[in-house]
This record gives structure tokens, C-alpha cells and sequence, in this order.
């Protein structure tokens, strides 16, 4: 595939030691640009997972969300595109990041976002029902700059790109990623810390509908 276009691959990741490895291989196989992992204070061994692995990382100096990750990279990095993938990502190949990549890469559309399908049950479901909360995205990185209350927005980082997209029209797909599921917070963390981790992301996508809602006004 031939582009203008240039692009990096983000891999947001918090403690994310046992499946931040894999996900930079494959990001790294799909020959889409630097593998930028962006470590949100990790307390476990991410940062060393990552590095072995071939990542470029970097560190921030305390714990700014998801949505603060985001913003580091839409204002710190120089590519024209960013593709984003979750850290805790299994079954994902090189072909869906390229199928993730490549209509923003051509100029069709200024964002993507990837619906996962035909993988585990309970994650697929999540996606079917809740399509705005897909964590894997390729965007024009301008674009995601321009977005209020980025950094400020956390785990509801996913609610502000899709609420910003829509009030500023811009050109948008889905695409399937075929056999592609996340882990699970109290699988990795064991059930009540896993819970806790979910309450605190819950509301932090309440109050990114709240903030879009106000922002219309």
C-alpha cells in the first residue's frame, strides 16, 4: 500500500505486562510505522514487556488516563495517522491492523474504528451493543488534537472521539476485526480489584456523556 500519508501505531497501557508483548509483535509485523507504547504509570513490569518487544516507549510521569495518553500523542508525535490498539488485545493479526489503517491512509475517511467479531462471546456482545466504546482506532492525528477536554477525559476518551466526530461530520468507518477480543479487567486483576477498575470506568464514560451533552449547549 502506497500513502503520503505517514503513520504510528499507539498502544496505550497500564499494567498491562502479560499481553503488551504480543500486541506490539503484531503491531510491528503489519509494517505501519513506529510502535509507540505510551505507559500510564504502570506499577508491574509493562515497560520492560514492551521494550523487549521492540516498542518505542514512553513514559509518563504520573497516572493521566487513557484520555490523557491520547492527548500526549495527538500533541507529541509527528505522524499524519495514529493508529490505536489496546494493550490487552488476543487474537489480532497484522492484516486487521492494516484493514484498520489503511482507509484513513488513503484519504477515504478521517477515522476508523475497529468492531470486534466472532471472538470471545461477552466481548463481542459489549462491542455489538456499544460500538462507540472501541478502544481501536486509526485517526488523523490533527483531528484527534483538536478535540476538547482530550487529556481531561480518561477512560470516556472513546465517548469524546465519537461525540467530537459526529457534531464535526467527519468522514468515518467501521471495520470488523474477525476473531479479535480484549481480556478482561478482573481477569487480569482478579474479580474485585477487576470491579473496582470497572466502577472507575464507568464513570469516567458518564461523565464524558455529560460533558459532550454540555458542550452542544
Amino acid at each position: 500500500m502506497q500513502s503520503a500519508l505517514a503513520s504510528s501505531i499507539v498502544i496505550p497501557a497500564f499494567n498491562e505486562e502479560t499481553t503488551v508483548a504480543e500486541v506490539v509483535r503484531v503491531a510491528s509485523e503489519s509494517h505501519l510505522g513506529t510502535i509507540y507504547v505510551i505507559d500510564d504509570g504502570s506499577s508491574d513490569n509493562t515497560v520492560q514487556a514492551a521494550t523487549r518487544a521492540g516498542a518505542t516507549v514512553i513514559q509518563l510521569p504520573a497516572n493521566l488516563g487513557k484520555g490523557g495518553v491520547l492527548h500526549h500523542a495527538a500533541m507529541n508525535l509527528a505522524a499524519d495517522v495514529l493508529i490505536l490498539l489496546d494493550a490487552d488485545l488476543v487474537g489480532l493479526t497484522p492484516e486487521h491492523v492494516r484493514a484498520l489503517a489503511e482507509p484513513v491512509l488513503a484519504g477515504e475517511v478521517d477515522m476508523t474504528r475497529g468492531l470486534f467479531n466472532g471472538g470471545r462471546v461477552r466481548t463481542s456482545l459489549a462491542q455489538h451493543l456499544a460500538p462507540q466504546l472501541s478502544g481501536q482506532r486509526a485517526i488523523i492525528r490533527k483531528k484527534l488534537a483538536e478535540i476538547p477536554d482530550l487529556a481531561a477525559s480518561r477512560y470516556g476518551v472513546e465517548i469524546a472521539i465519537t461525540k467530537h466526530a459526529k457534531r464535526a461530520s467527519w468522514r468515518t468507518q467501521d471495520v470488523w476485526l474477525t476473531g479479535v477480543a480484549q481480556v478482561m479487567k478482573e481477569e487480569k486483576r482478579g474479580f474485585w480489584k477487576g470491579f473496582r477498575v470497572r466502577l472507575g470506568m464507568y464513570a469516567d464514560i458518564a461523565r464524558a456523556y455529560v460533558q459532550a451533552h454540555v458542550s452542544r449547549k
